[in-house]
């Protein structure tokens, strides 16, 4: 399976776990899954091997990046600070997930080509 499939794969459960009707009880793991699929997506953008890739690195590559990565480096920051913080508010996690969908069908756009 691709990086980009398992994005996709932790963006499917993230969303599932996000229309619960305990959704605090999932507001921390659905978090994890958005920046999972972030780090995929990131890593199949720009060829990046290996599992543990600093947040610093990946923010670096993407602010140096197309119109698009330089968009997604700032949400990629405000993911990173929501994934740590203990009581993520439910509207934070939407719009994370809206930015880590539209990055995912940026990269699967640019594969295309």
């Amino acid at each position: 399976m691709g990086k980009l499939e398992e994005a996709d794969d932790k963006l499917k459960f993230a969303d599932y776990l996000i229309h619960r009707d305990n959704f605090s009880d999932y507001a921390t793991a659905i978090t994890k899954h958005l920046l999972d699929a972030a780090n995929k997506a990131v890593s199949a953008n720009f060829g990046l091997d290996g599992t543990s890739i600093s947040h610093i690195f990946i923010n670096k590559k993407l602010s140096e990046g197309s119109r698009e990565e330089r968009e997604f480096s700032g949400s990629y920051l405000a993911l990173w600070k929501l994934a740590v913080n203990p009581q993520p508010a439910k509207g934070d996690i939407e719009k994370a997930m809206a930015r880590v969908k539209t990055f995912v069908g940026y990269v699967k756009g640019r594969q295309i080509l």
